[in-house]
């Protein structure tokens, strides 16, 4: 299903928010450019600035001329958006991963909706002038998708419980992985699923008591990983920390 243009005129390209300054200072140049004696062509001047002006008259977005216009233009740009992304838009994934059948899919849903994107990115240049990226789509564009990205182009990476994250991302070095292995095996293997603030207190632990506890540097080795080294005290202190953490974290 395709959406028909409310006039001719709605798919006619208007200028971006750079494109219309661009445009302004070339015709102050004009200008300057006619005003200057050391022109001898004065008719091409002339007729350059007229060039100049007719494009910036005809393409620069116009905001509605009242309420009621306003309210008809932002009806119609959330219908078209709508129309755009519901009607086989793909996904932000499904365009990093590249999987068979998308370049397809995506060609066709473009040649579908190129007068529903023509007309949205106009409407959206008049209602909010001068912002850079109000006729960005992108901004606009699936999350998640629905195609199989196991065969695609671009290798996949796996994010676990990413919505916990709340400020930078908590990560283990190979060391420090190594060394919670040893402490807690369970834990160790709850990582992936662990929220950004369970990653930071088991990392502030694990730093501490390498600290305190290696003599030296543990080496990382593919063919097997040399397990690290903790006296009795350290797991006491380890387990006691960890307690009064949660306990903490409850109570919070």
């Amino acid at each position: 299903m395709q959406l028909a243009p409310t006039t001719p005129e709605a798919t006619k390209p208007l200028l971006r928010p750079d494109q219309a300054a661009e445009a302004h200072r070339d015709i102050k140049a004009a200008e300057e450019k006619l005003k200057s004696p050391h022109i001898e062509d004065k008719r091409e001047a002339r007729n350059q600035l007229i060039r100049l002006r007719k494009t910036v008259t005809e393409q620069l977005p116009k905001p509605p001329a009242s309420a009621e216009e306003e309210g008809r233009m932002a009806t119609r740009s959330k219908q078209l958006l709508e129309h755009i992304v519901s009607d086989g838009m793909l996904s932000q994934a499904e365009m990093r991963a590249c999987p068979p059948g998308a370049p397809d899919q995506h060609l066709a849903w473009e040649r579908r909706n190129k007068a529903a994107i023509l007309e949205w990115k106009n409407l959206q240049l008049r209602l909010k002038p001068g912002e850079r990226e109000a006729a960005n789509l992108e901004r606009h564009r699936p999350v998640a998708g629905r195609m199989n990205l196991d065969n695609a182009v671009v290798e996949r990476k796996m994010l676990f419980n990413i919505e916990n994250v709340t400020g930078a991302t908590v990560t283990f070095s190979d060391e420090e992985l190594i060394a919670m292995q040893t402490i807690s095996p369970e834990d160790h293997a709850r990582v992936p699923t662990m929220s950004n603030e369970e990653r930071q207190v088991w990392k502030k632990m694990v730093v501490l008591l390498m600290e305190k506890g290696a003599s030296a540097p543990v080496a990382v080795v593919k063919a097997k990983k040399p397990k690290y080294q903790m006296t009795p005290e350290h797991k006491a202190k380890l387990k006691a920390s960890w307690a009064a953490a949660a306990a903490k974290k409850k109570a919070a």
